[in-house]
């Protein structure tokens, strides 16, 4: 399994998605216990839909790796050693994840981009320019989805056969779409990502409070990081082969470095769930605040502050006992 065994992804999946799900619960409770109107306490707005139905891909696509971790390949390459069930494992859950990764990925943007339009509406020129993009993230979702459902026209099933050679006959160049769709994903990230910042930098707000929103919104670009890392692979291993129907991993000693490195199904597991964190951190302001509160009345900062108070007291008294040293000397 090489650098990615079963036990390290299992524990990798689970953590990164836990995280997700306590974020999105954390949101709705935010949703419920700090909005100013009670009538609206209980109201979802579209960023809250789109959240949950990233969610809910996301944890149907940590499932479908578990299986693959247990019963599969674990995103590694299919090779000599590969038994059957394995391979034909593998290729269910790489049709599978590929097509419907893309609706978390839409979803998650899209809710990022419905929340701006909530929060910004101040500006007619931003609201135009989101609602623009809005409609070019969907279109982009639902296209790269339809076209990895219908790679092999009517006949998407030849992908899930033990044998590859009637896909590779049949189907489209797979790996041209999935480099395509990784470095969209990256542009689209990028320009979600920067579509506040003018905005926010407008307020009127102190420069502190600036920043902190700036470093929130600017957190979702962990996550296109790891989007980067999975283009790397992409466009390396496409020219070797890696990413055609019926590809036979060779040797573990032959694989370039890099190919070892960088598993594919891995890095878009970790992107997908950092955009579900980022998806969510602007919302949960109110419990930062309330963290900070809660810190500031606390026993433990009211002792840091009496040392930090007494410390500098004793810096203070020091200087005044030197300085009154210093005089008595020029005195004399």
């Amino acid at each position: 399994m090489g650098l990615y065994p079963p036990a390290t992804v299992i524990s990798v999946y689970s953590v990164f998605t836990g995280v997700a799900i306590l974020l999105t619960a954390l949101r709705f409770w935010v949703r419920l216990s700090y909005s100013p109107d009670p009538y609206l306490r209980r109201r979802l707005y579209w960023d809250d839909w789109f959240v949950i139905l990233g969610l809910s891909v996301l944890c149907a696509c940590t499932g479908i790796q578990f299986w693959n971790a247990t019963h599969g390949a674990a995103g590694e390459a299919v090779s000599a050693a590969t038994k059957d069930a394995q391979a034909l494992v593998e290729h269910k859950v790489d049709f599978s994840m590929i097509v419907i990764e893309k609706i978390a990925f839409g979803a998650i943007k899209l809710s990022l981009l419905f929340l701006y339009r909530r929060i910004f509406v101040f500006s007619g020129n931003f609201r135009l320019v989101n609602n623009i993009f809005m409609w070019i993230v969907a279109a982009w979702a639902i296209s790269f989805f339809v076209a990895d459902l219908l790679l092999c026209g009517a006949h998407p099933e030849i992908q899930l056969a033990l044998d590859q050679r009637p896909a590779l006959l049949a189907c489209g160049d797979r790996g041209a779409l999935l480099i395509a769709f990784a470095a969209t994903s990256i542009i689209t990230d990028l320009f979600v990502l920067a579509l506040p910042m003018p905005y926010i930098w407008s307020l009127q707000m102190r420069r502190s409070k600036k920043i902190l929103a700036t470093f929130v919104f600017l957190l979702g670009g962990i996550s296109t990081l790891a989007g980067v890392l999975r283009l790397i692979f992409l466009s390396i291993s496409y020219p070797m082969g890696r990413l055609t129907f019926g590809y036979k991993s060779p040797p573990q000693a032959q694989i370039p470095l890099v190919l070892q490195v960088f598993n594919p199904t891995f890095w878009v597991m970790v992107e997908m769930c950092m955009g579900a964190w980022a998806a969510n951190l602007p919302v949960l302001t109110p419990v930062a605040r309330g963290l900070t509160k809660m810190y500031k009345q606390s026993s433990l900062y009211k002792t840091l502050s009496n040392s930090s108070f007494d410390l500098e007291a004793k810096k203070d008294s020091s200087h005044y006992h030197e300085s009154s040293i210093s005089g008595s000397r020029g005195s004399g």
